[in-house]
């Protein structure tokens, strides 16, 4: 890995005025917090705009750039107790194994790009527990285990995830077929009661239309995570986000929180990205070809004025074993949302049917029952007709 120039791997805390604790962010307060003596430093990371940078220049000075090898071994100091711990390659902030002060690296300095803008925690872990056991709650056949894992002291580590957003102007040509239905009387031979007779029916038929035109359309800030760590089904579940919230990038926001460097390059982003842009451009070329049904068969997207924002968005997750495989919830530390891989337990599922057959069985009996008792009644009536 190549360092940029003049820089060297730091590691660094930030320590209490008063009492010299590592102080760590607060999402209550919006400020660092020493959690001995209680008091707050407010952050203050610089006024400035949220800057969208221009893509092809962006990817034209990457192509220069070494290759980043995020296998390479490091050694981080812990600035509180100075023990050595080994730093896993993908993670910029962490705590300290030892002593579990938060710890905070220049891990940038071998990225081609840093973070510029990011969203702060804003609900602490005691609310992402909440959030967690309120869902599992509402799980149909949750196994017991998982249950019992919302009441213990369950780990809920908070990360600051990689994303990027992408803008991009977009003209788009398109060929293809309207289908408008119309309908036909026909005549058909049917049978009815043995006898051969002819019906008169209404045919639904599509008329189709060549038609060709062109969509132009802006995409804003378009997300892709750009995290290989947790499931990309996972990371788009927790959208929407607040990014007219973003403020700018401070290193004092990761304090106590662990926080990824990209493992998505911006060019892959940007792939995914277009993929999002192509399904919603067929979306509304379907809308503007119009009909009943709408056949696309060519289309060609041109990007112009294409940008990106290298941002850090904030998450609460925790994994969960259930029978020797593991399943990840995932919280979106701004609005609360929560998704996540659940266990289903089997012997929940086989009791509940076993109980609806139980059930259903009742009911039958019940209504045979019944139709014997109506039985036996209508006997009586009639003996007693007969005898009369």
């Amino acid at each position: 890995m190549k360092l940029k120039e003049g820089t060297h791997f730091t590691q660094k805390s930030f320590p209490c005025r008063q009492c010299g604790a590592s102080l760590v962010f607060c999402a209550d307060e919006n400020a660092l917090r020493c959690a001995y003596c209680g008091v707050t430093n407010r952050v203050n990371p610089p006024k400035l705009p949220i800057y969208e940078h221009d893509l092809e220049d962006a990817l034209a000075k990457l192509e220069s750039t070494p290759k980043v090898n995020l296998h390479a071994h490091l050694v981080a100091k812990c600035p509180s107790c100075g023990a050595d711990f080994d730093m896993d390659p993908h993670l910029r902030s962490t705590k300290c194994p030892f002593c579990t002060s938060p710890v905070v690296t220049n891990l940038d300095i071998f990225m081609p790009l840093s973070p510029e803008s990011i969203l702060p925690f804003a609900r602490n872990q005691k609310e992402a527990k909440k959030i967690f056991k309120k869902w599992v709650g509402n799980l149909w056949f949750a196994p017991n285990s998982l249950k019992k894992f919302t009441e213990t002291d369950s780990k809920f580590v908070g990360i600051y995830l990689p994303y990027w957003t992408y803008d991009s102007q977009t003209h788009s040509n398109f060929k293809g077929l309207r289908g408008d239905t119309y309908y036909v009387e026909v005549r058909r031979r049917v049978n009815i009661d043995g006898r051969e007779t002819y019906v008169d029916d209404l045919e639904a038929r599509i008329e189709w239309t060549a038609v060709s035109g062109t969509i132009d359309r802006h995409f804003d800030d378009v997300l892709i995570g750009a995290t290989k760590t947790i499931p990309r089904k996972l990371v788009d579940a927790l959208e929407p986000w607040d990014l007219h919230n973003l403020q700018n990038f401070d290193e004092a926001y990761l304090s106590g929180f662990e926080s990824e460097v990209y493992q998505v390059a911006l060019d892959d982003g940007f792939s995914y990205a277009k993929e999002y842009m192509s399904y919603e451009i067929r979306e509304a070329i379907r809308h503007r070809i119009g009909g009943d049904r709408q056949q696309i068969n060519e289309v060609k997207i041109y990007h112009d004025q294409s940008s990106f924002k290298y941002i850090l968005l904030p998450i609460w997750t925790a994994h969960f074993k259930h029978h020797n495989k593991s399943y990840r919830f995932a919280i979106n530390a701004r609005s609360g949302i929560i998704k996540g891989e659940r266990p289903y337990s089997k012997t929940k599922i086989f009791l509940a049917i076993l109980l609806g057959l139980l059930i259903l069985g009742t009911f039958f009996l019940a209504a045979e029952m019944d139709n014997g008792l109506l039985s036996e009644r209508f006997q009586q009536i009639q003996i007693q007709l007969e005898h009369f």
